[in-house]
């Protein structure tokens, strides 16, 4: 199928969530260079529930302030506006994939969020939030299938019970998969062309353009999934991607721990 037809799916599917108003009015205001703090401050605040969830992040221990942060204006003056906007990415895609998926899902791309800015610090190749964006979106493809077709997903999810690959039952199921679709929802939500391109290749980072980047995010994927699978990382995809790790289960230890943090503030 292609890109045109998953686009036209995108577009023609009543049920799939946009992206709330304030989180639209955010994203752009952060991408304006001539916007500053109080102007994102107050878009924020117009949606209480949106303003608890995110200083409940920023007082979680993640951040491991030794005060009481009260207000979204002292959490920018912090924390900075990239980093605010992910946490209001973190909060809005949150009933998507709970809704539509389970909490392990919502759960897994927060760890893989937080995988992913680990790793882009390590290697200072990327900026570790804009790793965090795509490790937190790489599955969001996932869910849109749910709302596409709840039954076919279903098939799929019990084909991978038995032993199938995902993508492979996808694709058989539907002519794409979460990736194809995921990459083009995030396109649609005007977020930038980086953050698309991860989606559709973490599963194949030596396929993409930015394979470094793209293997980031695979790497982050795979050793955060629930239950591992062996072997934990390809070989042949380590050496396309071209970038060292540490011993992937001691990362693996290290993410889950900080992630705690975040998942904890957020589960109410």
């Amino acid at each position: 199928m292609t890109t045109a037809n998953i686009k036209e799916i995108i577009e023609n599917m009543p049920d799939l969530p946009t992206m709330p108003n304030v989180v639209s009015e955010a994203l752009n205001l952060i991408r304006d260079p001539k916007s500053n703090a109080n102007q994102l401050a107050d878009i924020i605040s117009k949606d209480i529930s949106l303003t608890s969830q995110i200083l409940k992040l920023v007082n979680s221990a993640y951040y491991g302030f030794s005060f009481q942060i009260a207000t979204i204006s002292k959490a920018i003056a912090l924390l900075g506006l990239t980093k605010v906007k992910n946490l209001v990415l973190s909060v809005a895609i949150k009933p998507m994939m709970v809704t539509q998926c389970s909490k392990i899902l919502w759960e897994h791309s927060i760890r893989c969020a937080i995988g992913s800015e680990t790793i882009a610090k390590s290697l200072g190749s990327i900026d570790p939030d804009e790793a965090f964006v795509m490790g937190l979106l790489h599955d969001i493809g996932k869910p849109v299938l749910e709302i596409y077709n709840k039954n076919a997903t279903n098939e799929i999810n019990r084909l991978v019970g038995l032993g199938a690959d995902r993508r492979a039952a996808e694709k058989m199921m539907f002519g794409f998969d979460h990736t194809d679709v995921g990459a083009e929802l995030v396109a649609k939500w005007n977020l930038p062309l980086i953050i698309s391109t991860v989606v559709k290749y973490h599963h194949a980072p030596q396929e993409s353009e930015i394979s470094s980047v793209t293997g980031i995010v695979y790497v982050s994927d795979r050793i955060t999934q629930d239950t591992l699978k062996y072997p934990v990382l390809d070989s042949d995809i380590i050496d396309a991607i071209g970038f060292e790790l540490p011993e992937p289960l001691v990362l693996r230890e290290e993410i889950f721990e900080k992630s705690a943090a975040i998942i904890n503030a957020l589960k109410k």
